[in-house]
């Protein structure tokens, strides 16, 4: 984005993809196949992709891998309209910087960017919080999505008092919130200072919590699951917004239900899914030490689930 332009989120859902690996000893790079997917997900209206996220495997890519990422789903899908936010692995100020300059010439339009959290709680202050993004934000070439996800941030979570003021920089345009503190999504969605003055838009990161999130203003979702069963996603979304409450609730119960197997397996489900539905991927693990395939007893226990779910994506 160049400056000037509008950085406001567009609202709905957003898929964050896995990473998809050749079946070599490098776990290089598939690209056919990443890009596959990302077009089966553009066809089906989603709004955007987090390429190289947690679910993408920030960390164990290189910066050069994550461009090449974002540069190759770019060409394949020129649209503007379909936003691509670009991740970054916890990195140090300086670091971190480079790597939105790095997403930015390879075509991503935000970032989005973990709360720092190696120190945890006791250390890590909030006004260091602050200063953190701050820090970021004035050197970034991209607007930034604040990631706030406490499970992987070693429990650090951003307070309501420093979102309001990290909502004042002009770079700094959103949230993703991967926790199911309600109290917290509602003292966000509904503070006008935040949404309504700095347009600062929050999003769950947790699908099964859609219609709950939609309920007290949130502006859409990011979220795993979306990446195998869009239809059904943007189905609760568009359901919600047409006033249709009680349909959309009975697509978040299937939905909810399933999202259990992404809380159970992570990206591993979610490769082993995409790959038993669509053909996608060669190889249905993470880079090591992620290299360990599916519990398959566990699969077996969210199959008739999502088996049902399957179904009703294959009929909208």
């Amino acid at each position: 984005m160049t400056t000037g332009e509008d950085t406001t989120i567009p609202e709905g859902i957003y898929s964050p993809v896995p990473t998809f690996y050749k079946n070599d000893a490098n776990y290089s790079l598939d690209i056919e196949t990443q890009i596959k997917h990302a077009k089966m997900l553009y066809s089906n209206g989603i709004n955007g992709l987090v390429v190289a996220g947690s679910m993408g495997e920030a960390s164990h890519l290189t910066r050069d891998e994550r461009s090449i990422l974002f540069k190759s789903i770019r060409e394949a899908i020129p649209d503007t309209n379909f936003k691509i936010i670009g991740g970054v692995p916890p990195l140090n100020i300086q670091d971190t910087v480079a790597d939105i300059e790095a997403a930015s010439n390879s075509r991503a339009d935000y970032s989005i960017v973990l709360v720092p959290g190696y120190f945890g709680p006791s250390l890590t202050s909030q006004q260091g919080i602050i200063d953190y993004f701050v820090a970021v934000a004035d050197k970034s070439p991209l607007p930034i999505i604040i990631y706030n996800y406490p499970g992987v941030s070693n429990n650090v979570d951003i307070k309501t008092e420093t979102f309001e003021k990290l909502s004042l920089h002009p770079k700094i345009v959103g949230v993703k919130l991967t926790h199911f503190n309600l109290d917290k999504y509602t003292l966000l969605t509904g503070n006008t200072k935040l949404n309504k003055i700095n347009n600062f838009r929050s999003f769950t990161g947790l699908g099964q919590v859609l219609v709950p999130s939609l309920s007290i203003g949130a502006f859409g979702a990011i979220d795993g699951l979306s990446g195998i069963f869009p239809k059904c996603m943007l189905r609760i979304f568009s359901l919600y917004k047409d006033k249709q409450y009680e349909k959309a609730a009975e697509l978040q119960y299937l939905v909810t239900k399933v999202d259990q197997m992404i809380m159970d397996l992570n990206l591993v489900g979610v490769k082993h899914a995409l790959n038993a539905v669509y053909g996608f991927g060669e190889v249905l693990t993470g880079r090591p030490p992620l290299n360990v395939k599916i519990d398959i007893d566990v699969w077996k226990k969210h199959e008739s689930a999502f088996n049902d779910l399957l179904n009703v994506e294959r009929a909208l």
